[in-house]
This record gives structure tokens, C-alpha cells and sequence, in this order.
């Protein structure tokens, strides 16, 4: 038995993306993160570069889309997809389109018969900081953005249906396809899974890839009613008491309320969360996506934004929360609760919007002290360890990079 041939899609056009598109909507293990929607979005995020790979059955499904300039948000124009849910076409015409004939109700389209060839996808992201910000550390950008490059896959691959050996087979020829990219480029490659991936740890481990524990938890968003009441007494209560002392919720936040957003999302990230947080460029092009793939929400008390989420949908299936901040400390003594009730907005949208699920996004390690799950618990749900799969791609500067992160970790830690 032949394993399948992998690729690498390029850009969002041509036959490889349209059947990754519908392969990785319609998979049963389908994530946001693992669709076209999140490869748009990697387009225009200025410190991310896509990575998809596509194991495909047939040698004839060979175009990897456009390349060259016009790769950025540019290219999302040109090819047509600019914040639709359309689509690419490569430069074909779409189905549909005049003087072409339109399928026989029962017979399956062009990317449905594409799909049926894909044999599993795996898209990550390589990410990058930013240069420094101060003119006495540009000097160092180059040895900055080594030791600061990363790549992560969120979700985990999609394989298609076959027997335990093709599945296997397919993971295994997407694992090398992606590490043959990442290895010399990043530091490190995880995976962050979000189904279920144990069967398949001894394959990981073959490959480079260390099991690590790490908690999640789901939350059923399948009836307001059940929501509501799922949340502790002590939320119910702060959700409750947020609105009657004047805080509001906006669902469709103009970019300078956006900005404001980001400026509390930057404080929060540099003096406790100590992790990289994306530019201000990222959440400008996330909240300008269509409402049935991303949503953002702030909540403001006089005019002023005092908190938020940013969530990306996948319709019909699940909602995930990516970022939420608030001014929770500075508005307690009026009885304002900013991350509670911008949380509890989301949940209620994905309720009464027709999406089951609502994921949180990582909940920590089962063995350390996590602030964080305690604030995530109160709103119901149920916890799951998918865990993670990582490895280190270049030893020395990581043992680096690592011992400057804690290095200036504990100097935060100090001088807050």
C-alpha cells in the first residue's frame, strides 16, 4: 500500500485548496482552526506565515494555487475571497457562472470530487515577534526573531476515513511534510489538540513528538436555558449585577474601539500573562471577518471599553474563546464584572445562534495552580485533556531563548 503524496497549498485558489476547503468543513472532527478560515486569516496576520499541508490519493491533483507577490491580503482580493465564505476559484469559473452548466442535482461537484481525493490536512502556523520596538535592541531583530520563532498547530490533523494503517500512513507523511518546513525555521513545533489524538501517541513519538498533559473545557451551548443555568451562582450574580450598574454590550466594535480592546489586551499580556500577543494588525483583520466565522465583543461603561472577547465560529459546531481581558480590578467596586460578562455574551450567542459547543481554549496543566480555570469553571461545562504534542527543533537556541524567557519572567515578577 502507497502512502499518499503531500503538498503544500500556497494560496487560497486552485483545485488542492478548493478540496482542502471541503474536505476540512465537512470532516467530523472539524475545527475552525483547521479550515480555510483560519489559512485567511494567517494571510493577514503579519507575524504568521501559513503552513498547509495537503496528503491527496491522486498524483493528478497538483495545483498549489498562486505564487509570489499578491500573497498577503492582497491575494485574498485577487483571488475572490476577500471576508467571504466563498471561496477561490484559481482563475476558473465558479459553478454557477454563465455559459457553464451546473451539475445534476445528484451528482457531486467539482470540490466534492476534489474532497473525496484528500486523504488528511494538517495546517500551523509559523510565527514570529515583532522587530523591538527600541531603537538600542533593532540591532539584535535578526537574533530577536530566531529565538522567538515558533510554529503551532491548532486542532490537530484531519484524516480522512480508511483503515487504522492509511490513517496512520497519513499521519505520518503529513508529520514529516510539516517538520521538513518547520524544523529549520522554528524553534519548536507543538500541536494543540482539540479531539482526541492518544491512540496515536507511539506514531508521535516516532516522529519527535513528547506527550504533554493539558486541560480544556467544553462548555454545551446547545440551550440557553442549560447555559444559564450551568453557570455558577456567584457568575449568574455578576453577569446580572454588570448590566443593572451601566455596563453594555457591543457585538460590532468600530476599529477605534477595537484599538482600545488591544490596548487593554497589551497590558494585561506584558505585566501578567508574560506569552506573546499578537499585533494590533491581527485583531483588526479577525474582527473584520463575516459574523458566521469570527465575532468580537466589547463591553463599555460610559462610552468607555472596559473589556472583551474575540471568539471565531466554526457554524453549526463550535465557538472558541481566542481572547477575553477586562478592567475586572478597576470596575469591581462598582459592581462590574468586564471578562464575566463578556465571556457570558459569547456563551449566550452561540446559544441562540445554533452552535452546540463553546471551547475554552486550554484550561493549564493538571499539576499547577491555574487562575485561569477557576475563572473558566464557574461557567459549567465539562473538562477534557486532549493534551499536546511537542518537539524541539533546534536544541541550543531554545535552552537560549528559554533561560532569557525566565530570566526576564522573574524580572517582571519582581518589579510588579
Amino acid at each position: 500500500m502507497n502512502p499518499p503524496k503531500t503538498t503544500q497549498v500556497l494560496h487560497p485558489s486552485g483545485r488542492l485548496y478548493e478540496a482542502f476547503r471541503a474536505f476540512s468543513r465537512s470532516h467530523p472532527e472539524a475545527c475552525w482552526f483547521q479550515t480555510d478560515a483560519f489559512f485567511r486569516l494567517a494571510m493577514e496576520w503579519p507575524e504568521a506565515e501559513p503552513v498547509l499541508m495537503l496528503a491527496v490519493r491522486e498524483e493528478g491533483l497538483r495545483d498549489p494555487g498562486l505564487r509570489g507577490s499578491g500573497f498577503r491580503g492582497s491575494g485574498l482580493r485577487n483571488a475572490g475571497l476577500g471576508g467571504s465564505d466563498t471561496g477561490g476559484t484559481g482563475g476558473q469559473q465558479p459553478p454557477g457562472s454563465p455559459g457553464e452548466k451546473k451539475p445534476a442535482s445528484k451528482a457531486k461537484t467539482p470540490q466534492d470530487a476534489s474532497a473525496d481525493m484528500v486523504a488528511g490536512s494538517l495546517l500551523g502556523v509559523i510565527l514570529r515577534e515583532p522587530h523591538p520596538a527600541k531603537t538600542l535592541l533593532k540591532a539584535f531583530a535578526g537574533p530577536y526573531r530566531k529565538l522567538t520563532t515558533r510554529t503551532l498547530v491548532y486542532g490537530g490533523p484531519l484524516l480522512a476515513e480508511g483503515t487504522r494503517l492509511q490513517r496512520e500512513m497519513t499521519l505520518k507523511v503529513l508529520l514529516r511534510a510539516l517538520q521538513d518546513e518547520a524544523r529549520s525555521r522554528s524553534l519548536f513545533t507543538q500541536l494543540r489538540n482539540f479531539h482526541d489524538l492518544s491512540d496515536y501517541k507511539p506514531l508521535f513519538r516516532d516522529a519527535g513528538f513528547e506527550w504533554h498533559d493539558h486541560l480544556n473545557q467544553l462548555v454545551d451551548t446547545s440551550s440557553e436555558e442549560a447555559l444559564w443555568k450551568g453557570l455558577s451562582e456567584s457568575r449568574r450574580r455578576q453577569v446580572q449585577k454588570s448590566l443593572d450598574n451601566g455596563a453594555e454590550v457591543v457585538h460590532d466594535p468600530s476599529p477605534a474601539q477595537v484599538d482600545d480592546l488591544y490596548a487593554i489586551l497589551q497590558e494585561l499580556y506584558t505585566k501578567k500573562v508574560r506569552k506573546p500577543l499578537p499585533s494590533r494588525a491581527f485583531f483588526h483583520a479577525l474582527s473584520g471577518m463575516p459574523g458566521d466565522q469570527a465575532i468580537t465583543i466589547v463591553v463599555t461603561h460610559q462610552k468607555k471599553v472596559i473589556g472583551g472577547i474575540v471568539c471565531p465560529v466554526l457554524p453549526g459546531k463550535v465557538m472558541y474563546e481566542w481572547y477575553v481581558c477586562g478592567l475586572d480590578r478597576a470596575y469591581k467596586d462598582r459592581g462590574i464584572h468586564p471578562s464575566v460578562l463578556a465571556t457570558w455574551e459569547a456563551l449566550e450567542y452561540a446559544a441562540g445562534n445554533g452552535i452546540p459547543e463553546f471551547d475554552f481554549m486550554g484550561m493549564g496543566t493538571p499539576d499547577e495552580a491555574y487562575g485561569v480555570r477557576t475563572f473558566k469553571e464557574r461557567f459549567g461545562g465539562r473538562m477534557v485533556n486532549h493534551g499536546r504534542y511537542s518537539t524541539v527543533n533546534r536544541k541550543l537556541l531554545y535552552t537560549v531563548a528559554e533561560l532569557g524567557y525566565n530570566l526576564v519572567t522573574l524580572g517582571s515578577r519582581r518589579n510588579g
